[in-house]
């Protein structure tokens, strides 16, 4: 059975993040796997504070270089990316 943290907890980690782009690129490569297994498109959502806009270029261009199309918002809280392969 799955069980989810409450908000309470998950604004506590939040809180007390610290920055690795490494933790950021090996959970989004998961992500992007699972979905593709499943037919799905990989949607992925950072807070502005943990990834800069300079990490987020390098890690756009990286993907694209693997043959993925970035589709990427800038949301007034978070930043959102969808990555595809069609």
């Amino acid at each position: 059975m799955i069980s989810f943290i409450n908000a309470e907890k998950a604004k506590l980690f939040a809180q007390s993040v610290s920055y690795d782009m490494s933790i950021y690129k090996k959970r989004l490569a998961q992500l992007i796997e699972e979905n593709a297994k499943q037919g799905n498109t990989a949607v992925f959502t950072v807070l502005p504070k943990h990834l800069a806009l300079s990490e987020i270029h390098r890690l756009s261009s990286d993907l694209n270089q693997l043959g993925y199309s970035i589709r990427f918002e800038v949301k007034e809280f978070y930043y959102s990316f969808n990555i595809h392969w069609n």
